[in-house]
């Protein structure tokens, strides 16, 4: 089947057409997670989910016994859902098992599978061609600024034009990440409807940007005992730790794109309006890349991939993946 936005598959549930097998990919993990619980709330409606609800993290044992719950009719309902996230971890002969299934899936089972492909084309063509594949990449511009309007609904707050532009103008474009600002900014602005610039600037900024980049200079000058008390007082702020994983995976990009750029000779002018950031972080991004040898960023990006494997899939708490990744961060050359 052609590849569907999900408005075009809510459309398609709305009449009545179930498919048996949907497949979210892309790079925005937040909009994959938002778009499975919509499906699944739409094709199991009031069905008992203890029976008829299945989620697997993708490896080849979890695969087999994932499918054969696909196989199985659902129990005092019409529809079974059985969810498989990460196909991207599985290897080549793994998939073989999903393509045989998707070329006789059940009829009474949708079997959601995400993956972090950006091509579609990596997926197995049997089962692009008889699965849903619904795109979930980073959203931009309006696609982005709709998308902050709905969430700050969700909290029955409204927020101005001017503040969407702030709020985005200094974020990481990842939806986990938004979505802790303006749960915050809904907290700190209470009864007031509206959201307006200033609360941005109050709640998004000063504080933030200070132990951001408090916490860049201590990563970039191994102060190990700075970096953690940084940590620890975002945490007692009540920063979520993939939030804090987040800003720490954004400064990293900036550095190393600042990096790069400065190697190639750009002056501070076109370093800004590359970043699109203003000049005075820019500066401060500029003077922080002097810790870094390209080098370090590399295995420092390295470590990060590892903290974001574990906190997926790992059972650690996620207060100890962050902090293991602050030591890595801190220790070497």
């Amino acid at each position: 089947m052609p590849s569907l936005s999900m408005a075009q598959v809510v459309r398609r549930l709305e009449q009545g057409h179930i498919d048996p097998l949907y497949v979210l990919f892309g790079a925005e993990t937040y909009l994959m997670q938002e778009h499975t619980a919509t499906l699944c709330e739409r094709i199991l409606g009031t069905a008992a989910r203890d029976f008829n609800y299945d989620v697997f993290q993708a490896d080849n044992d979890t695969l087999i016994e994932a499918l054969s719950i696909a196989r199985t009719l659902p129990m005092l309902a019409t529809r079974r859902v059985v969810v498989i996230h990460g196909l991207h971890h599985l290897r080549k002969p793994d998939l073989h098992h999903l393509e045989q299934y998707a070329t006789q899936p059940s009829e009474s089972t949708a079997l959601i599978c995400t993956s972090n492909e950006l091509d579609m084309n990596k997926l197995p063509a049997l089962v692009r061609q008889k699965g849903v594949t619904v795109p979930c990449q980073r959203l931009q511009g309006a696609q982005l600024q709709e998308w902050v309007v709905r969430a700050v609904a969700a909290w029955d707050h409204r927020i101005t034009d001017a503040a969407i532009r702030l709020l985005l103008q200094e974020q990481e474009n990842d939806l986990q990440t938004i979505q802790g600002e303006i749960a915050k900014l809904c907290t700190y602005v209470g009864e007031q409807e509206e959201i307006q610039a200033t609360d941005v600037q109050d709640i998004c900024q000063a504080s933030r940007h200070l132990s951001l980049f408090t916490l860049s200079d201590a990563i970039g000058t191994r102060q190990l005992a700075q970096a953690l008390a940084v940590i620890d007082r975002l945490l007692q702020q009540g920063e979520p730790p993939l939030v804090i994983f987040g800003m720490v995976v954004r400064q990293l990009r900036l550095l190393w794109s600042v990096k790069q750029l400065l190697l190639q000779r750009h002056d501070m002018s076109r370093i800004t309006k590359t970043l699109g950031l203003p000049q005075s972080v820019c500066r401060q991004l500029a003077t922080q890349s002097q810790h870094f040898s390209t080098t370090r960023l590399q295995r420092l990006y390295e470590a990060a991939i590892e903290a974001d494997v574990a906190f997926k899939s790992s059972n650690k708490p996620p207060q100890l993946v962050l902090e293991s990744l602050i030591l890595s961060l801190c220790a070497g050359s």
